[in-house]
């Protein structure tokens, strides 16, 4: 077998692309690290959250965030390369060598199909794990009450139970004055126990278990519960020199939440299960209809009617009726064998033709029931039909967004082949290496690629589902890649980005043509 040999061509190339590939890629990734941090830097602040805790759940969400930045930086580190080498006459060297563009981008072309690929298995394997790790840890900080801080002035009720407010502590946060402790425990019907003190120190515990307050020079007033009717409300005023109040801090403690609790949603699932899960909607759904079509069959059982017996109504016991008929008949008591006939008084059935409602042609003692019995069903139908439609918006809501995820990492893995095709062509296209410029290109595109992906989310996952979830998840390709085709081709043939020297040649001519036209 004859050995696959890089050219020099290709090193030089690839020795070219992987530093800035690399670097592009950090700086992704910090930006988006950066973003994360900023969008929920309120619910991890002033949370007491430990260093390991944090750093654990930014590893896990940095984890989740490689498929968004590997795009940015094949984006990036193509056109600084490229640009680089339209700036130096590279390119225009290796053309008048007879070397094309696209066989300069061959092995650049491979790197970004193994990036995408490599997208794409981040998409299906770790990213679920990762996600179902950080959005676990966020849910268990997000819960956590913030760290015990007592600001002078200002009701504290961190304490579960009980409102602390001190009047001023010292520098050392240790020693304070004017303490308020109210028991909203003992808060209820016509009761009340608050604890003043003038003064007092507050500390933690060296094990950090427990918040001990000792007071000083205080009273303590409650307000119990009557013992008789006769007897009013007894009011307590209790005078103290020293009290020790002890308040367990383990309510402060992070407990983790099981991790099955996030396991079935649908960004906690890879590419195989979401396929299992779109198809168990999609049978849930075929359930739900059946249901209310049985469930609508069985309130509309009716007794069939016979031309011969103008004046009865015969029902056989078959199992071609409605279940609720076939209950109905086996009910009337009537003990015989199949068929079974049951008689019913039933007015002609001349008289349809005079009569202004049905319910005229039965005995008037009967109207009642049977006008309550029809009121009864047709409330039944109707909360059955509006929950069936609860629950089949939310079954269809529910499809859509496994739908839109399953095929959005595809498109998230495509893009990166994508980007190349943005970025070479318009580095060669301009001649602009470095740093600066293909930064702005990256971030501009980048951004068109954000934008679109944001939009056509909305749009398949609204409350009207505007477009299919498969053709929204898949738009900012389709998007993108004519754009990428029109750059390169211009790329191929030496074109300009903007060709606007017809707009300036006609623009000379314009001065001429007014000359003329004021002569005349």
């Amino acid at each position: 077998m004859k050995r696959l040999k890089l050219k020099k061509i290709d090193k030089l190339l690839l020795k070219e692309f992987f530093p800035p590939f690399i670097v592009a890629f950090g700086i992704a990734q910090f930006v988006l690290m950066m973003q994360f941090l900023w969008l929920y830097i309120d619910d991890i602040a002033g949370k007491g959250v430990g260093f390991f805790l944090l750093i654990e759940m930014i590893y896990y969400m940095g984890l989740t965030l490689i498929p968004l930045s590997l795009p940015i930086a094949v984006l990036l580190a193509s056109v600084m390369v490229y640009g680089s080498l339209a700036e130096k006459y590279e390119l225009a060297s290796l053309k008048s060598a007879g070397i094309p563009l696209m066989r300069t981008m061959r092995s650049t072309m491979i790197v970004a199909a193994l990036i995408a690929l490599t997208s794409y298995l981040f998409s299906d394997y770790v990213i679920p794990y990762a996600n179902l790790k950080s959005k676990s840890r966020l849910y268990d900080i997000k819960k956590q009450k913030p760290a015990l801080y007592l600001e002078p002035g200002v009701f504290n009720e961190d304490f579960q139970g009980h409102a602390i407010r001190i009047g001023g502590k010292s520098t050392d946060n240790k020693r304070i004055s004017d303490v308020m402790i109210d028991d909203d425990r003992s808060n209820f019907g016509n009761r009340f126990n608050v604890l003043r003190a003038q003064d007092g120190e507050m500390y933690i515990t060296e094990n950090d278990r427990f918040f001990v307050m000792q007071l000083k020079n205080g009273h303590q007033y409650q307000k119990l519960e009557e013992t008789s009717g006769n007897r009013k409300y007894p009011f307590i005023r209790t005078k103290f020199g020293s009290w020790t109040k002890v308040f367990d801090l383990k309510e402060f403690d992070i407990s983790r939440t099981g991790e099955d609790l996030f396991k079935n949603y649908h960004a906690m699932l890879s590419i195989d299960q979401l396929k299992i899960q779109i198809d168990t909607i999609a049978d849930r759904l075929i359930e739900l209809k059946d249901e209310v079509v049985v469930d609508t069959e069985s309130k509309m059982a009716f007794l069939s009617y016979e031309p011969a017996n103008e004046h009865i109504v015969s029902a056989k016991i078959d199992s071609t009726l409605p279940l609720t008929a076939q209950k109905y008949v086996q009910k009337s008591g009537i003990k015989a064998k199949p068929p079974l006939k049951i008689i019913w008084e039933q007015p002609h059935i001349a008289d349809l033709w005079t009569s202004r409602s049905i319910a005229g042609l039965f005995a008037e003692e009967k109207r009642v029931d049977l006008l309550d019995k029809a009121r009864s069903q047709t409330r039944a139908s109707k909360h059955k039909a509006f929950g069936y439609r609860r629950a089949v918006v939310y079954e269809q809501h529910n499809i859509v967004k496994h739908l839109y995820l399953l095929h959005s990492k595809y498109g998230q893995a495509v893009v990166c082949f994508i980007f190349l095709f943005i970025g070479a062509p318009m580095g060669a296209i301009v001649r602009k290496g470095g740093f600066g410029y293909p930064l702005l290109v990256a971030i501009t595109s980048f951004m068109v690629y954000i934008i679109l992906n944001e939009l056509f989310e909305k749009l398949a996952k609204n409350a009207t589902h505007t477009i299919d979830p498969v053709l929204g998840a898949w738009m900012p390709c389709l998007i993108l890649m004519p754009i990428g085709l029109w750059l390169t081709i211009r790329a191929m043939n030496d074109s300009k980005l903007v060709d606007l020297s017809g707009v300036r040649d006609k623009l000379q001519l314009l001065p001429g043509l007014l000359r003329g036209l004021k002569k005349t």
